[in-house]
């Protein structure tokens, strides 16, 4: 594992750390090193939810290492979007559920690091922004689209558009975080915000997560057809008798997993 990427185990949970000093940037490696991290997770079937937090107290990550695009050609360029990409669709395609826990800057590709994750937790005195333009460039990760259907128009063209950096406090306000916590809790917050999902069956969060995730592109007719198919494919599985049968007796549900843990 490269020393970039540092990854915990917490239980069901797997706390990943961006490690790069003192920005926790992105550089080819470290990139890399995030989509190993997720696709090793995502086949480990013990760890169901994923917290994503930064190094240090000031940085969750300041974006892409300005230095690799200073003198970067279009070719190395597009490495580096590629890159990119293919890191943060690690975190979307993770089966269980991911937290980013912001413990400071989420700045450019950083944020769009973070608007990969389920859940946002962002901490007092942290502050989230896309300033791309500043330099003469683009969000490139899926940050004009994630950005848009979290928090609007209007609030993501001023905060790529005017290079507006906002608080944790709009964040909340605009959609933009789920939760505001004060310094230093982040990261904790986020693992019990994670630690919740170890209570469902894996196979519904993952067919819920789904629905979810299509639900903006889809008509209610064409959604109520994709709920049905979901609820009679689960019908047919052992999570599904297990947890009626826990619910019916006042019990804990016994998911496989637990057991082989």
């Amino acid at each position: 594992m490269s020393k970039y990427i540092i990854v915990e185990r917490l239980g069901q949970c797997a706390i990943v750390t961006i490690n790069n000093p003192s920005s926790n940037a992105w550089t080819l490696e470290s990139l890399k090193a995030l989509s190993a991290a997720m696709e090793t997770l995502d086949a480990d079937s013990a760890v169901r939810s994923v917290v994503l937090t930064g190094a240090g107290d000031q940085y969750f990550s300041a974006g892409i290492d300005m230095n690799l695009l200073a003198k970067a050609s279009r070719e190395q360029a597009a490495r580096i979007v590629d890159a990119m990409a293919l890191a943060y669709n690690s975190i979307r395609q993770f089966r269980g559920v991911t937290v980013a826990a912001l413990n400071g800057l989420a700045l450019g590709s950083g944020l769009e690091c973070a608007l990969a994750c389920d859940y946002i937790v962002i901490e007092r005195g942290a502050k989230l922004g896309m300033p791309e333009a500043v330099a003469g460039l683009t969000p490139a990760a899926g940050g004009t689209k994630a950005l848009t259907d979290r928090v609007g128009v209007p609030w993501a063209k001023r905060i790529i558009l005017g290079g507006e950096l906002v608080d944790a406090d709009t964040a909340l306000r605009i959609g933009l975080a789920e939760q505001v916590v004060d310094s230093g809790f982040a990261k904790i917050v986020a693992i019990s915000l994670a630690g919740k999902v170890a209570n469902q069956s894996r196979s519904a969060v993952l067919a819920a997560r789904r629905l979810i995730e299509v639900s903006q592109q889809t008509t209610l007719d064409r959604q109520l057809l994709l709920e049905r198919a979901a609820f009679l494919e689960l019908m047919e599985g052992d999570e599904q008798r297990e947890g009626v049968a826990a619910l019916l007796a006042q019990r804990k549900p016994a998911w496989q997993d637990d057991n082989d843990d």
